[in-house]
């Protein structure tokens, strides 16, 4: 199990490695960078978003209530709690606390759960589970936080903004034809598999670039961050469910797909929207290199 997790999270520091070294031998530079992510989050990743939620089907969106109810309290709380915390408490400005809290309540599902998911709990539970938090993280967080990092004023102009993004549009537009039955013909895979399958390794690639021209970082928000996603958050969530005695297998699923480390879409939004790019950048890296011990942690713990 420990060779499956270390082969799943291989990829994302090979890859990140050669957007570092690109940059270092002057292939690509900061602009370019900023170009990859705005092909990544306006054409590939709606695609690919919206190819994949069309493709769900209905029974896995509604069978599964406990799953995808503690999935959805425990992403979306802790969104919502540390985006408190940040901007009230600690007062880091609107965008910084998004994105912070972002990077903790977002696993990175897509790329490494897909590989070590199925592993322990097989194709089916694993299928519903990465489901669950795909629609989670586009249906319910990216609007809010596309809306967090938006400069518009007005609530109504925040709403208008957040629903032109073409990725919150694939999301929801993927989302009411899977709840209405519809199931995307196979013979239309293609066209949204083509472009769609490269984005995340186009903006994994691009956060190497972001290291390379702004400096892998290490300091206290960085730190902080990644060790509240990698170990606090599903300690915590751990714990509760201990408490409220839910089935042994749900908290297995639950805290192993919490204990992943940050997906790539809180960097690349930070790259777009020119916020904290290597902070966010660096938090995505260290997240995944610490994950070898602390995801491995939690596979022993639980198995």
């Amino acid at each position: 199990m420990l060779q499956t997790l270390l082969f799943a999270l291989l990829p994302i520091i090979v890859t990140i490695a050669l957007g570092y070294m690109s940059a270092a031998k002057g292939m690509f530079d900061d602009h370019d960078s900023r170009q990859f992510v705005h092909l990544v989050l306006n054409y590939m990743l709606p695609l690919s978003v919206f190819s994949g939620i069309w493709s769900t089907p209905r029974k896995i969106i509604i069978q599964d209530i406990p799953l995808a109810t503690w999935l959805l309290v425990s992403m979306v709380g802790a969104y919502f709690l540390l985006l408190v915390i940040h901007r009230y408490i600690l007062h880091t400005e609107l965008q910084i606390s998004s994105l912070r809290s972002m990077s903790v309540a977002d696993p990175s599902v897509l790329f490494i759960g897909s590989a070590i998911l199925p592993l322990i709990f097989g194709q089916s539970l694993s299928a519903i589970t990465i489901g669950i938090c795909t629609l989670i993280i586009n249906i319910i967080m990216l609007p809010v936080v596309f809306s967090s990092l938006t400069e518009v004023r007005s609530l109504g102009s925040r709403i208008v903004s957040t629903l032109k993004k073409p990725l919150v549009l694939a999301a929801l537009l993927g989302f009411v034809l899977a709840l209405c039955g519809s199931q995307m013909p196979e013979q239309l895979a293609g066209s949204f598999e083509l472009l769609g399958k490269g984005a995340g390794g186009l903006a994994i690639f691009a956060t190497g670039i972001i290291l390379y021209t702004r400096k892998i970082l290490v300091n206290s928000a960085i730190a902080m961050t990644v060790l509240t996603k990698n170990v606090l958050f599903p300690l915590v969530i751990w714990g509760v469910m201990l408490a409220l005695n839910a089935p042994s297998e749900l908290q297995r699923i639950v805290v192993l797909t919490l204990a992943i480390p940050t997906a790539t879409m809180p960097t690349s939004l930070a790259i777009q929207f020119k916020v904290n790019e290597s902070e966010l950048a660096s938090t995505q890296f260290w997240s995944t290199v610490c994950s070898f011990v602390t995801l491995s942690g939690f596979l022993i713990v639980l198995s």
